[in-house]
């Protein structure tokens, strides 16, 4: 290693051991202010931005899966600044299109509808749309069961890949049916909170498997994102 090689190192050590004193100091500042929550979320966020920023090298885009105009998804959002969004949230896929090796996603955040809280005009209402689409799912999910059962009387011994086949139906309807209460409330999609996130930050929820919005409310999403950002 060169002098200049050698500078541009003990520089880069620097910076990061000011940055990391700086970092002391605001965890402190939160703690003494009783914010313990906040630092706590801070926290949080910092490990899994290291998380991120090491696997970000190794990390296979192609192997993320392609995403469709609709499609709702679970983000890590990240430490929120002021007003910002932050933490885990559902979220709404805008891109129209999408491929294997699309390493970003512009998306749109969602929250659940809060009692007596006032929502900016920009925001979109989906109302109990995400529970219907889960209900259906229920459905479909249970007359795919049906039909598996259905198969059992042609055999006399049940063969590994149908018992497989309805072990995964079985969990996957569990599944729907733990998370649906989480759906009950009425659904706001926050326009003046769009972003473009890396699919690093995506969550796989297996509940969210074929759950897309209906043509008419991602009209209506589009409708208020003409408005809001362009009259």
């Amino acid at each position: 290693m060169n002098e200049d090689e050698i500078k541009i190192k003990n520089n880069v050590i620097l910076h990061k051991d000011n940055s990391l004193s700086r970092l002391d100091l605001s965890f402190l500042k939160h703690i003494e202010l009783s914010e313990y929550k906040k630092s706590e979320l801070l926290a949080y966020w910092i490990h899994d931005y290291a998380v991120y920023h090491d696997a970000e090298r190794d990390f296979d885009i192609t192997k993320s899966g392609v995403f469709h105009r609709g499609d709702i998804i679970k983000v890590n959002l990240g430490f929120n600044i002021g007003n910002e969004l932050g933490g885990l949230h559902y979220c709404v896929v805008l891109n129209k299109k999408d491929n294997p090796k699309n390493g970003v996603l512009n998306i749109v955040p969602l929250t659940s509808k809060k009692v007596n809280k006032r929502y900016p005009r920009s925001c979109v209402n989906l109302g109990n749309e995400l529970y219907n689409i889960l209900n259906q799912n229920i459905e479909k999910e249970n007359m795919r069961l049906n039909k598996l059962l259905i198969k059992l009387d042609d055999f006399e011994e049940i063969p590994k890949s149908i018992q497989d086949s309805i072990s995964k139906e079985m969990k996957y309807i569990n599944q729907l049916s733990k998370s649906i209460d989480k759906y009950k409330k009425e659904s706001i999609v926050l326009i003046n909170q769009i972003t473009t996130i890396s699919k690093q930050r995506i969550f796989f929820d297996v509940v969210l498997k074929n759950v897309r919005l209906s043509n008419e409310s991602l009209d209506l999403i589009d409708e208020q994102i003409i408005k809001f950002f362009t009259k």
